[in-house]
């Protein structure tokens, strides 16, 4: 019996990607990078990614998954963190959805936040005695600091111009020394199962779409195109 590969992440992950941008186009027409990597390991995939995600639906739907089935069954685990600014809840219907910049708190309290969902993943799979690793898929927190563009609903919907930024308010040199801070008091609490921790070359690690820059769908569409794909999944 094969072993499962459990995977968890945000658009980039998921398995019923469609473009916002280019509804025209067949994105099932190439397999996300889960099932290719399910396939090198000899694993049935089973892929938990949802478009939006923030990394408490990332977490919280791996959490699930190991706690209510047959851990003896998943081979391995693999989380693909996301941006700290999302926010998921789960509706009357116990459905997940999200919103693409919570409302609560700051850049600096969502770092926080996601630290301890990594932190609480490795102990969860460590618990469980999982193979696994984790990586950052997206930059934990520069398009914030950068100014946030609108989702690409919202630009497709003309709420927005694609121009468009909600600016930070506040000095980003200092607030991106404050948050490689926060990401180094972790330093010493993940490990080498963290692929390319510290997350940022800033501070001798890497972040995956730092990779894709050539592999993208469109100007218009920045996730990866079907090549992309292929060098997530190697």
């Amino acid at each position: 019996m094969r072993k499962i590969l459990l995977v968890s992440g945000c658009s980039y992950t998921e398995h019923n990607f469609i473009s916002v941008m280019h509804p025209e186009l067949d994105c099932s027409a190439w397999p996300k990078w889960p099932e290719l990597l399910a396939e090198k390991l000899n694993m049935d995939c089973v892929n938990l990614a949802m478009s939006g995600a923030g990394n408490e639906y990332i977490y919280s739907t791996l959490l699930d998954y190991i706690t209510q089935n047959d851990t003896s069954n998943i081979g391995l685990v693999l989380a693909a963190w996301t941006q700290n600014q999302r926010k998921d809840f789960t509706n009357k219907h116990a459905q997940w959805t999200n919103i693409r910049r919570d409302p609560h708190g700051d850049v600096f309290g969502w770092m926080h936040k996601s630290l301890r969902y990594y932190l609480s993943f490795k102990i969860l799979c460590e618990h469980y005695k999982l193979p696994y690793a984790h990586f950052q898929m997206l930059h934990p927190f520069k398009d914030v600091l950068d100014g946030l563009k609108p989702g690409e609903i919202e630009i497709k919907n003309g709420l927005y111009d694609k121009d468009f930024r909600f600016e930070f308010d506040g000095d980003v040199k200092e607030a991106t020394e404050r948050l490689y801070r926060i990401i180094m008091e972790y330093d010493n609490l993940l490990d080498k199962n963290f692929l390319g921790w510290p997350t940022l070359k800033q501070l001798g690690g890497w972040y995956m779409n730092d990779s894709l820059k050539d592999y993208k769908i469109s100007e218009l569409d920045n996730h990866p195109n079907k090549h992309g794909q292929k060098v997530i999944a190697e």
